[in-house]
């Protein structure tokens, strides 16, 4: 089974982490945990205890250690039912569960990293379906997004519950220089030519006016961060830049990129860009996304393709050794095809399954859904922190005030003002969206111009990314990929997939670093794709469209 990349926002914390600053461990302060001397008495249909395992509460499983520690005492004090958070290293952090869920051991409501491993839950018969048990709760029936339901639908039933977001679209976009674009007198790019044009002059016409031949003009980490290059071409990968079959939005199929003529044409195009020195030459060579980021904070990279608030990111970094710099956001990039060309999601955040050894199934999971998604105080506390009665009160992260979330702040061993870190459990919920629903205020006493300013930035920057998506939206070169379209759920692809990934991977890195002729490297791909049965998996994605595929490994 692949390690699926975790695809999950949290948008407050992001945003916050733009105007603030991270929050790290070392500088984080506690106050005063809430008392547990008054613990309400526990409501007659809400369970015992309340199992959660989740990654990256509170970020991994070393960090805000006080803080983790903290929640689960705030939700006793205030609703009477102990909360048990277990929060396994991110590293292995799937293989880590499902042995335990192999052995038995795995109980209550679990984070997985994506449909693939939901499908390979509910075939090994380890968790309850969920619609049987919330068919007469209120809140699933009124507040939570049908969209969010039908993502986790399978042989109708509902099988997981999303953690969810602000309603705001998930997509990666360029980030790309636009300093040096004005520098250049060029025109931010919509076309693959153009792309080129601006990279090849970032890359040889001293962008940064220093007399240096020290600028590249793109960089990535694999195809990780080049994907829409390939969608120019019309040669789609996957959501997570994955060379593996995929459903193409315009011809409404399940199709291998790596047989279509246009992969050779992209290869081609990334093979001269290579040789040129234009696409990093790192970029097969093992790096990792920390590698890609690093360039491009340096300065001398013109720019990504990541998510579209790392445009932001990479501006403010950027800005620390360059003053002048910007970056602006290229959402797709035409060539083969001009349409529906880049994918965005409106998150659904990483499905929670609840385990099928869990004690008090029913009343688990309807007090789970009343509390974090249908009462404030529990939505609040499971995406800020706890929430108080009044500002600054101690233990709290947050109060609402009427259509308003405060947050608290507190000054760092530096000197610093911060926000307290979030849990980020429940990423969002429309009906709460931040920023178009509540509005944010921050509590700085006598600090209130820095108060000030951070909202301002906070604002400013969820305009940009707005206006952003409205553009390609507008523009027809941007569109809604479904959940349930992202990775294909054939027992083929959750067996092989690591292996479709190097043979494809191997063809491709090797065309663009010249070691085999484009031609022989698909021959190749083709002769190995055909072995592990690919086709298996087209048959079976298309067969559920009524489609059947022309292409053929023979």
């Amino acid at each position: 089974m692949k390690k699926y990349k975790l695809i999950f926002i949290c948008m407050i914390v992001i945003l916050s982490v733009l105007a603030a600053g991270c929050t790290k461990t070392e500088d984080t302060v506690v106050s005063d945990s809430p008392t547990l001397s008054e613990i309400p008495e526990k409501p007659k249909d809400a369970p015992d205890e309340l199992v959660i395992v989740e990654c990256q509460f509170y970020g991994d499983s070393m960090y805000n250690l006080d803080y983790k520690e903290a929640w689960p005492k705030a939700l006793k004090e205030h609703y009477g039912v102990t909360v048990v958070v277990q929060y396994p290293l991110r590293r292995n952090y799937m293989e880590t569960i499902e042995e335990s869920a192999m052995s038995g051991d795995l109980t209550g409501i679990v984070e997985l990293f994506g449909g693939p491993y939901l499908m390979e839950w509910i075939n090994n018969e380890w968790i309850y379906p969920l619609s049987d048990y919330l068919a007469d709760n209120e809140v699933w029936n009124t507040v939570i997004p049908d969209m969010w339901k039908d993502a986790y639908t399978f042989n109708d039933k509902v099988w997981a519950l999303a953690s969810g977001a602000d309603g705001e679209a998930v997509w990666f976009t360029r980030s790309m220089r636009g300093d040096w674009l004005e520098r250049l007198e060029l025109e931010k790019p919509y076309t693959i030519d153009q792309f080129y044009e601006a990279s090849y002059k970032f890359t040889y016409n001293d962008p940064d006016d220093n007399n240096m031949d020290d600028t590249v003009g793109f960089t990535s980490a694999g195809t990780w961060n080049i994907q829409d290059i390939f969608q120019a071409f019309d040669a789609r990968l996957s959501h997570v830049s994955d060379p593996v079959p995929v459903w193409n939005p315009n011809t409404n199929i399940w199709e291998d990129s790596m047989l279509k003529p246009e992969m050779a044409e992209c290869l081609i195009f990334l093979r001269k860009c290579f040789d040129e020195k234009v696409l990093d030459p790192m970029t097969f060579q093992d790096v990792d996304g920390a590698y890609m980021r690093t360039k491009v904070a340096s300065g001398k990279c013109g720019g990504t393709f990541y998510w579209d608030s790392w445009t932001l990111s990479f501006e403010n970094n950027v800005r620390g050794k360059y003053p002048n710099a910007s970056m602006v956001c290229v959402g797709a990039l035409s060539g083969n095809i001009t349409e529906n060309l880049n994918h965005y999601g409106i998150s659904y955040g990483a499905p929670r399954v609840m385990m099928k050894n869990t004690p008090q199934p029913k009343e688990t999971i309807n007090w789970y859904v009343n509390t974090f998604y249908g009462d404030e105080w529990g939505f609040w506390t499971a995406k800020i922190g706890p929430v108080g009665n009044e500002r600054g009160q101690a233990g709290a992260a947050c109060t609402i005030e009427g259509n308003t979330i405060v947050r608290n702040t507190y000054i760092d061993s530096g000197g610093n003002i911060r926000t307290y870190p979030a849990p980020g459990y429940i990423g969002g919920l429309p009906s709460r969206a931040l920023y178009t629903v509540y509005e944010v205020a921050y509590h700085a006493p006598g600090n209130e111009k820095w108060a000030e300013n951070v909202l301002k930035i906070v604002k400013n920057n969820f305009d940009r990314k707005r206006g952003w998506i409205e553009e390609y939206i507008g523009n027809n070169m941007a569109y809604l990929l479904p959940e349930k379209l992202k990775e294909s759920t054939s027992p083929v692809y959750l067996d092989l997939n690591d292996e479709i990934v190097e043979i494809a991977m191997e063809a491709i890195s090797k065309s663009v670093m010249g070691t085999v002729t484009v031609e022989e490297a698909l021959k190749q791909y083709k002769e190995k794709a055909r072995v592990l049965g690919v086709k298996d998996i087209l048959d079976f994605e298309n067969e559920k469209l009524g489609k059947s595929t022309e292409q053929s490994y023979d």
